[in-house]
């Protein structure tokens, strides 16, 4: 990680910093992962198809166990079965196992660097809460009539990103951050706004934008703690809509074990099913068919 005097810069109160130093300086974080590349130039081709897909995570063996092993998991399929590359896109079908895909390669560059920076936020339950969110986002979307479920769970599951950025960036300050949400009484997001000019969700959709995701997701992930007033209408505000429900929801019905920096009693609920256009009585009557897509996605927990 690139320093100045010695000092990580995000330490430094009496430095500015911006999301582009960032950027620039978390030498922590690998570069955009080679197989990710490849994925998303699949995904910008309209000329592209399941055997482009295939032969890309054929060519990382790590990536193609860990979508295997996803595939076969109750989560995506009771079969168990699914031994190649090939028959789990037929199976499961292309959209499903390049999202996957996507998600395996970003949350093992992610997890392995936060690992690596030696902080005091308790990233395992931030990756368990990701999941849960990542669960409940694709849930919500098949209630609303999103046209991509996949893609709701690829924004809900790596929508606080930037959390594991700044984890990386500056651990020690971070987990000082969280802490001093309690004592305030007040959101995390606004208080990073203060600290450093810019939020873990501005901070996400930037090494989103950076590693050159879609721009629905880039939206979504910068979006999760906009004041949003009316229905979603566009595709992003559908997306981000989501994941903002999504976010809530996990913090209540599956509270994280640790602090995370999230208090939903802060959250004005109400206004975030009017978005998402789901009503709150649907929610809680589908609650245990959510509960179960919850712990079926637990087979991300193990990546």
């Amino acid at each position: 990680m690139s320093t100045a005097g010695g000092t990580t810069l995000l330490r430094d109160p009496a430095r500015p910093v911006d999301i582009a130093t960032i950027l620039a300086e978390v030498d922590d974080l690998p570069s955009i992962p080679e197989t990710l590349i490849r994925i998303l130039k699949v995904l910008d081709d309209p000329a592209s198809g399941p055997a482009d897909l295939t032969r890309v995570v054929r060519m990382d063996a790590p990536v193609m166990a860990k979508v295997l092993r996803l595939a076969n998991s109750p989560y995506y399929s009771s079969r168990g079965d699914l031994a190649d590359i090939n028959r789990c896109v037929a199976v499961l079908g292309y959209r499903t196992v390049r999202q996957v895909a996507i998600c395996i390669t970003v949350a093992t560059s992610l997890i392995n660097a936060v690992e690596k920076a030696g902080g005091q936020l308790d990233y395992r339950e931030l990756w368990r809460h990701s999941v849960i969110t990542g669960a409940i986002a694709k849930h919500l979307a098949r209630m609303s009539g999103y046209p991509d479920p996949e893609e709701a769970f690829t924004a809900g599951l790596l929508h606080d990103m930037g959390k594991f950025v700044l984890e990386i960036y500056a651990p020690q300050g971070y987990a000082r951050l969280v802490a001093d949400r309690q004592r305030r009484g007040c959101t995390l997001h606004v208080l990073e706004q203060e600290q450093f000019g810019f939020d873990h969700a501005a901070l996400g959709a930037a090494f989103a934008e950076a590693w050159r995701f879609p721009p629905v997701l880039v939206r979504a992930f910068a979006e999760h703690h906009a004041e949003m007033i009316g229905r979603a209408r566009a595709r992003h505000e559908q997306a981000a809509a989501l994941v903002a429900l999504a976010d809530y929801l996990a913090n209540t019905f599956e509270p994280p074990r640790s602090d995370l920096g999230f208090d939903p009693t802060l959250v004005d609920a109400a206004r975030l099913h009017e978005v998402a256009g789901i009503p709150v009585e649907l929610v809680a009557a589908d609650r245990e068919a959510m509960s179960d897509a919850v712990e079926k996605a637990g087979a991300f927990l193990q990546l």
